[in-house]
């Protein structure tokens, strides 16, 4: 796992500077979106999909909310195809930061105000509660579960709204994005039950 990434990312910093956590945060989107940028995403994202593919809990999964990929998020599109007859939700993103959850359609995804694909408001919903698995994006994660996202705090309100905690949360990311050093967390991040890389799937515990 890449140990030393997050002191690196922290630098230049003079040792009596303390950072604050939101500018600390925002120092580490930073670094992680350059070290993703040189990275092979086509070649890491054939190997997560091939290691979902074999993994059984996915297999075992009905319904499962996943994501479109955006820039250098690792893709699982290839997935969606492999396994035509599970539930795939995607959510659309809506005001106040909440997210709607719609049936998985390629036809139907629409570019946002951002440029990212979601589901078209018309298209088939979801109810997330029916969720057996959840595959969450992220700019990078710790061992322990912890997730740097992209800073909208959309993931940590949905999973935090969850009615079953006990539904398993993958963070995707790739290797070089999975530290042995802990992320800074806020009281309202919330944590994942596991990581899936393009080398393996970690379990995660918190210390």
């Amino acid at each position: 796992m890449a140990g030393e990434l997050l002191e690196n990312a922290l630098q230049p910093c003079l040792p009596s500077q303390r950072l604050g956590r939101a500018s600390e945060k925002s120092q580490l989107r930073q670094h992680f979106r350059q070290v993703r940028q040189e990275l092979d995403r086509s070649l890491i994202s054939q190997k997560v999909v091939a290691q979902l593919a074999s993994c059984p809990q996915l297999l075992a999964a009905k319904t499962i909310l996943a994501y479109v990929a955006f820039g250098s998020e690792v893709d699982l599109g290839s997935l969606f195809v492999l396994f035509p007859e599970k539930q795939w939700g995607i959510p659309r993103c809506l005001p106040q930061r909440q997210m709607q959850w719609h049936r998985y359609s390629s036809a139907e995804l629409i570019p946002n105000r951002r440029g990212l694909l979601e589901p078209s408001p018309h298209s088939e919903t979801l109810d997330p509660t029916e969720a057996d698995l959840i595959l969450v994006p992220a700019l990078a994660c710790d061992c322990w579960g912890r997730r740097l996202g992209y800073g909208g705090g959309y993931y940590d309100r949905f999973l935090a709204a969850l009615p079953d905690p006990n539904v398993p949360k993958w963070g995707i990311v790739p290797q070089a994005c999975l530290l042995e050093q802990p992320l800074p967390q806020d009281p309202w991040d919330q944590r994942l039950d596991g990581i899936q890389t393009e080398e393996r799937f970690y379990k995660t515990g918190i210390p």
